[in-house]
């Protein structure tokens, strides 16, 4: 067996392991949630033998672990049961939709900030200490300080209300699909936008002022390569390194982001499906969009971890070596 193969079934066993504990913490945080599932469903003037009935119905009387192993057993067979609150309706035939929805919109900001950070970063990183360095670290710094929902007002407020250029609320039209309504992405997309450019521009740049500072590109510059050659032949290849590490980590804090930007903007993803679970206290659909962020999360950590691993020589050495 090779390392590159070794490394890979360590991380897929520790993707495992993390899976197993996240479930039983997600499925045990689920249940001391305070309300009564059953007495919520049948509202505050039900009987005692209605409510008692229906959680007999439900499973809900059965011990913790009884109802934990039959709830995993389901997901690993790919059933995650059915709503409670929505009446029996299959979490599958909810769920999946709108995770399409949230895949579409995390790939839409994912398109804007990515490229845009990068550039943005190098170019900071290149003219430190610059006019141009301080404007770009100063932006950096101002969108990181701003919440999810505070930059989706403020864009509401220029784009939606003052312009008119763009909807308010990004709410698809009955009978219409998302890719007839393309423009109701902009905004929270934008927003989810704002928060990443300033960690991955500010890690661009540091990265880049540390690779520029290195021995072998002082060396090539002293031999009279041009200087911009040197930068992107060179310095940008390992300069991109720990920046594809903070992507693909906030890959996993991206979708968690998209709770507060879709209820804001009424976006009908999973963020706002997960919200609407918790109000409703709806267990089943709560557990089933928890369980999903964390595997998004979880998959998005570990192919980072083996994306790094395999353009670092140096690191899949090591890890091999272990």
């Amino acid at each position: 067996m090779n390392r590159t193969a070794s490394i890979f079934l360590k991380r897929l066993g520790s993707l495992l392991v993390t899976l197993v504990i996240m479930s039983l913490i997600i499925f045990l945080l689920v249940e001391i949630m305070p309300g009564d599932v059953a007495q919520m469903i049948l509202g505050q003037s039900a009987t005692p033998e209605a409510v008692h009935a229906l959680r007999e119905a439900r499973g809900l009387n059965d011990p913790v672990m009884i109802r934990y192993f039959r709830w995993v057993t389901g997901v690993i067979r790919g059933d995650l049961g059915d709503s409670i609150y929505m009446q029996g309706v299959s979490i599958n035939s909810i769920l999946w939709r709108k995770v399409g929805h949230s895949l579409i919109l995390a790939l839409t900001a994912f398109i804007i900030f990515v490229p845009l950070s990068i550039v943005l970063g190098v170019l900071a990183g290149v003219k430190k200490e610059k006019p141009t360095d301080s404007i770009i670290s100063f932006l950096g710094l101002a969108t990181m300080a701003l919440p999810e929902f505070v930059s989706g007002v403020f864009l509401i407020t220029i784009f939606g209300v003052q312009l008119k250029w763009l909807p308010i609320v990004s709410i698809i039209p009955i009978g219409e699909s998302l890719f007839e309504n393309l423009n109701i992405l902009l905004l929270p997309a934008l927003s989810i936008t704002f928060v990443m450019f300033g960690y991955v521009s500010r890690m661009q740049r540091s990265s880049m002022i540390q690779v520029l500072d290195s021995d072998y590109v002082r060396a090539a510059i002293l031999k009279g390569m041009p200087r911009r050659y040197v930068i992107f032949r060179h310095a940008l290849k390992n300069a991109l390194l720990p920046t594809i590490t903070i992507i693909g980590m906030n890959i996993g804090w991206l979708f968690g982001g998209l709770v507060v930007v879709e209820t804001l903007f009424g976006f009908p993803g999973m963020g706002s499906l997960l919200m609407t679970a918790i109000k409703t206290r709806d267990v089943p659909l709560i557990e089933a969009c928890v369980l999903l962020i964390t595997v998004i999360y979880s998959l998005s950590t570990m192919i980072t971890d083996m994306l790094y691993s395999y353009l670092n020589p140096r690191i899949r050495f090591a890890g091999g070596q272990k």
